[in-house]
């Protein structure tokens, strides 16, 4: 064991690891607001009934080559051999 010459840490009076908790809190769900059953539902758009074709979503997401490329770079970084299935 070596000697520590630092200086001690100053006592603060009030701190404490865990301070005494004075009053549980609860977890629960509180009621609903009074006016909840006389609101007005929020506009919900309706469905188009059109989905989005593949070239679509490639043009919104990438091919995913940028991370091949990045998962195989990070592969042989860490001594595996990217070209085997783990």
């Amino acid at each position: 064991m070596t000697q520590d010459d630092r200086d001690p840490l100053p006592v603060i009076p009030g701190l404490a690891v865990r301070p005494q908790e004075t009053e549980q809190t609860s977890t629960e769900q509180g009621p609903a607001p009074a006016d909840f059953a006389t609101r007005e539902a929020p506009p919900i758009p309706a469905p188009s009934g059109k989905h989005l074709g593949a070239e679509e979503v490639t043009a919104l997401l990438g091919d995913g080559s940028e991370e091949v490329e990045a998962n195989r770079a990070l592969e042989g970084a860490e001594g595996l051999s990217p070209d085997t299935e783990s």
